[in-house]
């Protein structure tokens, strides 16, 4: 399985080269022109737009790298475990201190009784 970035930068370059062929088509069969302002020119920035955030992604830069993790497998499988790890010794500390407190105001209750 491929990380989210590859996926992203695939479906990117496919799509600019979808509008690029789209655009080509239409001028290669006279239907738009390029001296009339048309959907045609939208399109055009839009492939552009789509090749230049799908290079960037693919080096790691860019607006969508943050959203986008380049990372591997094993990379995600280890930063993963680490952070469960980590919740793990945070919930068990948070339990000892909570039976700690349970503890010390047993006690405090049981020494408020037989005063």
């Amino acid at each position: 399985m491929h990380p989210p970035a590859i996926a992203m930068t695939r479906l990117l370059y496919g799509t600019a080269t979808g509008l690029t062929l789209g655009v080509g088509f239409a001028l290669q069969a006279e239907r738009v022109s390029l001296a009339d302002p048309s959907f045609a020119h939208g399109f055009s920035i839009l492939a552009v737009v789509c090749f230049a955030s799908a290079w960037f992604l693919s080096r790691g830069k860019g607006p969508l790298a943050r959203y986008f993790s380049n990372e591997s497998d094993e990379a995600m499988a280890t930063r993963v475990k680490e952070e469960v790890e980590e919740i793990q010794r945070s919930e068990d500390v948070n339990a000892k201190w909570a039976h700690l407190e349970a503890k010390v105001l047993t006690s405090e209750v049981t020494r408020g009784e037989e005063e």
